[in-house]
């Protein structure tokens, strides 16, 4: 029941990071009722938190460069594929410890391997939203040290004439890198509970 509970969980949150990943890249919403407009405002990006364009200015987020369009998505699909990795390898844990064998070798690898996961597909998710905030921000002057950004350069880059351009702080997945943290923290008390188990078998 558990496990079933699980890969739901886990194909729902994959399933929506991939459909997000795909909006992203390709600027269009996937599905669009009635003949409405599929296409997606700028703004739809995670790194932008208000993009407006200047009266009677067009530009959509299709319209913007492909290369920006790939970084930002790169943080939803490296999330996609740590839930996968991580799902993966608990489901090996619940496995072990529904069959009696909490503290075998097996177990206790896919205990490292879950924690690691977890802890490295976190941060490599928060690096990779920072390496997309920084690109955007460095590509329409909004940071530090970049020099000028000339509004053709601006437009070209954005896909449109923008008057008003809020960019979102990097995001932490903090729930996925502290779930790492706590794996961790149970793989050593399995590691622990195995040498015990082992040191109790040599008792005669």
């Amino acid at each position: 029941m558990v496990r079933a509970i699980l890969l739901i969980v886990a194909s729902f949150t994959v399933l929506s990071d991939l459909t997000q990943a795909i909006t992203i890249v390709t600027g269009r919403a996937l599905m669009a009722f009635g003949g409405a407009d599929g296409r997606l405002p700028l703004a739809h990006l995670p790194q932008l938190l208000k993009a407006d364009l200047r009266d009677g200015a067009s530009g959509t987020l299709a319209d913007a460069d492909l290369s920006l369009r790939l970084l930002s998505a790169l943080p939803t699909l490296v999330h996609g594929a740590t839930i996968v990795l991580a799902t993966v390898f608990l489901l090996r844990v619940l496995r072990g410890i529904a069959q009696a064998r909490p503290f075998d070798p097996f177990v206790l690898t896919n205990w490292r391997r879950l924690s690691f996961a977890l802890l490295i597909g976190g941060v490599s998710q928060a690096l990779t939203d920072t390496v997309a905030n920084v690109y955007l921000t460095s590509r329409i002057g909004l940071l530090f040290g970049t020099g000028a950004v000339s509004t053709e350069q601006q437009e070209q880059f954005l896909g449109g004439d923008y008057q008003a351009i809020n960019t979102n702080y990097p995001q932490w997945p903090v729930s996925v890198i502290v779930a790492g943290l706590v794996a961790l923290a149970l793989t050593a008390a399995f590691q622990a509970g195995a040498k015990l188990e082992k040191d109790v078998d040599g008792v005669v």
